[in-house]
């Protein structure tokens, strides 16, 4: 691997090493109250076949229409997506790299709604894509009167003209193209934007009158489950909520297929304040969290080993709780609903001091190696950054060190390391040397994060049951 260059724009390329290799997912929008469709044209299904039809509108082709026809014998990827979508942005690369691996073989259609200028304007100026050589319909109505969806990216299989598949980008790679061209059955999980369910209003759990008696005045419950298909759109958190119901004086608290690691997060976020933490960033960090459970796999998702929608269908968990209401602030609220995990999935998740080894920032010199003159990169130029940004870019690596801040250096700075990765703390001492920086050792009692298996774990012993 070359070495790549850091430079004052760390947060800037760290957003874009976060978009594309940790959470993709994360980067949708919603186009649900800009697309217009056509009426009486049928919402297709996987299995549906594409109806023949005039697709007006293509920039970037030699042609500037095509009829669905034309991909008949092909497999066709039609990838709906926005100029102001940057998951969406951040995925075309990747299409143009497949496009050109497989050839004729593979059609990935980029679609769009949004005006033919507009979008040819952005692909000029974009540099990101701007090299790229996959068309775009634009001004679309057809494509999305056919694929109904409400957020983007969304991507549509269809292959020698039947609809095979609907999933989200993460789906598009060599390997998923190589078994549909093969004729390898395929059973992906499908991305539906559109449910029925809503949890404020219907509880999620459902008891009959014979498992209540008909003098109760009030259910008591407190219950959990595992993913629930149909009742939120995709992702690693499918919402949740708090129902005060003044008739009943009941309290209902929800949340829908969400990783137990999201489940936590969002409640201790209500009950404590990462300033009061000692931590070297006020932000979450990659760094932050301890494990002491036999597989980590099942609390929190990896993009390296599994595709989102599937894991998040294995290992979420659904969670409601109906108690008489006393009162109870949200934040009282919260720190029920994390007891009640610690109970029900046989864990202990808290905030602990620990006592470990840490990383300081520290001058070496008061020579003025940190400041220069704005550099100018690719022809663009970018403002100094603090040397805060540095400090998170490390902390942001899983089993770095924490690192704190121990320059006392306010200004902006300049600085330039030729390193190829952010955990190797060696390479990176000997780029900031020359700078007058060096990352000195201490030992401190910090702030983790601790997920604990309390005697082997419910989760981990039984499946939770469907």
């Amino acid at each position: 691997m070359s070495p790549m260059k850091y430079t004052r724009q760390l947060y800037f390329l760290l957003l874009l090493l976060f978009i594309n290799g940790i959470n993709i997912q994360a980067q949708t929008l919603d186009v649900s109250d800009k697309i217009k469709l056509i009426p009486n044209l049928p919402d297709l299904k996987v299995g549906d076949q594409l109806p023949d039809f005039i697709i007006p509108k293509i920039i970037r082709s030699s042609r500037e229409q095509a009829n669905t026809a034309d991909f008949k014998d092909q497999l066709l990827i039609i990838d709906f997506w926005s100029i102001y979508c940057t998951g969406c942005i951040e995925a075309l690369p990747k299409m143009d790299s497949l496009q050109k691996q497989f050839g004729n073989q593979l059609k990935i259609l980029p679609v769009t709604f949004e005006a033919k200028e507009l979008v040819e304007n952005f692909w000029k100026k974009n540099k990101y894509i701007q090299n790229l050589s996959l068309p775009s319909v634009v001004e679309d109505q057809y494509f999305s009167s056919y694929f109904r969806h409400k957020s983007i990216p969304h991507e549509v299989w269809i292959n020698k003209g039947k609809v095979i598949a609907i999933t989200t980008a993460q789906y598009v790679d060599e390997s998923n193209i190589k078994k549909v061209l093969s004729g390898a059955e395929i059973n992906w999980p499908v991305k539906n934007d559109f449910y029925k369910f809503d949890a404020t209003k219907w509880p999620l759990f459902m008891l009959n009158e014979d498992q209540v008696g008909a003098s109760s005045p009030i259910l008591q419950y407190t219950a959990i489950r595992g993913y629930k298909e149909g009742v939120n759109s995709e992702g690693l958190s499918g919402g949740s909520g708090i129902v005060r119901n003044e008739k009943n004086k009941t309290i209902r608290t929800f949340f829908l297929n969400q990783s137990i690691y999201s489940a936590y997060s969002v409640n201790w976020n209500k009950l404590i304040s990462l300033k009061d933490l000692i931590k070297p960033v006020l932000s979450a960090t990659a760094n932050q969290f301890l494990w002491e459970v036999t597989d980590r796999s099942r609390y929190v998702y990896d993009h390296k080993k599994a595709y989102q929608a599937e894991w998040i269908r294995k290992n979420g968990i659904c969670f409601e709780s109906l108690t008489p209401d006393t009162g109870q602030t949200d934040v009282q609220i919260a720190a029920s609903v994390v007891r009640d995990l610690d109970r029900l999935l046989g864990l202990r998740v808290r905030w602990e001091k620990r006592k470990e080894k840490v990383l300081v920032l520290i001058r070496t010199t008061k020579e003025g190696k940190l400041k220069g003159k704005p550099p100018v990169i690719k022809g663009q130029r970018f403002k100094d950054e603090p040397l805060s940004q540095l400090i998170y870019t490390i902390n942001q690596q899983e089993g770095n060190p924490y690192v704190f801040d121990g320059t006392g250096y306010k200004e902006l700075v300049d600085i330039e390391l030729n390193i190829t990765s952010w955990t190797d703390i060696p390479s990176i001492r000997k780029e900031l040397n020359r700078y007058g920086l060096d990352l000195k050792e201490e030992e401190r009692e910090v702030h983790k994060f601790v997920f604990s298996e309390v005697n082997g774990g419910l989760f981990i012993r039984d499946q939770i049951t469907k």
